[in-house]
């Protein structure tokens, strides 16, 4: 079996999946420690809001759905970073949303714990932690 008929298996199989992002965010790493993590959305995927719900509901925290004018902005992902607070941050997003969010969080000081791509029927997302 050649290593990319493996890593097809396993990812379909869902165990490189997105929850491993939920097991980050319990690690205390910079001050997330006893703090739960942020879940972040993006609204107009139904998609992302139903992953993004059931990680949040592993960690015991509403997910917050933000629209694309806040996550295409830079005063609207500040916003999110703000309202987040220190602590862990999962996003669940398409690409491009995703890596404006990364850009801006890292022009801030926060850092990139983790990131996983998803296909889920005709969407294509990413999901990701950080530590702000």
């Amino acid at each position: 079996m050649d290593r990319r008929g493996f890593l097809k298996g396993v990812a379909g199989g869902g165990a490189l999946g997105a929850m491993p992002l939920a097991a980050m965010a319990r690690l205390g790493e910079t001050g997330a420690a006893g703090r739960p993590a942020a879940v972040i959305a993006q609204a107009d995927s139904p998609q992302a809001l139903a992953l993004a719900r059931a990680l949040a509901t592993g960690l015991g925290v509403r997910p917050v759905a933000a629209g694309g004018c806040e996550l295409g902005s830079f005063a609207g992902v500040t916003g999110l970073l703000d309202r987040a607070g220190p602590g862990r941050v999962i996003g669940v997003m398409d690409d491009a949303s995703a890596v404006i969010f990364q850009q801006i969080a890292a022009a801030r000081g926060a850092g990139l714990v983790m990131d996983t791509y998803r296909r889920i029927g005709v969407a294509s997302l990413v999901a990701f932690a950080i530590n702000t």
